[in-house]
């Protein structure tokens, strides 16, 4: 069990975020431009943001992706000084569970061990 330290806090800006499970379908939009290895994707319901590129499985040249795993891009909001639990870490972002117990994304640079 790693505990982390929000040496920054973190708000998101997606009250509506994406979720997809294994053999979803997706569209692929564009690669993300600050943090490498994310890529915007469009779900069937047709909710926009943003996904693991090693989430997804599609071929070269195509918008269509088929997700090789479950997934949800919930972020969490996290305050200065606030102590979480890594879940997992992946292309620049964390997976953390605060103290109530809520898990959700955070950028990894907003985190130091505690």
């Amino acid at each position: 069990m790693t505990k982390l330290i929000a040496i920054t806090g973190h708000k998101s800006n997606y009250p509506n975020p994406i979720e997809f499970f294994k053999e979803d379908k997706v569209t692929l939009g564009a690669l993300d431009t600050e943090f490498v290895g994310w890529i915007r994707v469009t779900t069937d319901n047709g909710n926009i943001g943003w996904a693991p590129i090693q989430y997804i499985d599609f071929d070269l040249g195509s918008t269509a992706g088929t997700a090789n795993q479950d997934y949800n891009a919930r972020e969490l909001d996290i305050v200065v000084g606030e102590i979480v639990i890594l879940v997992r870490e992946l292309s620049e972002w964390s997976l953390v569970r605060n103290e109530n117990g809520l898990v959700g994304w955070v950028p990894a640079k907003t985190l130091n061990p505690a």
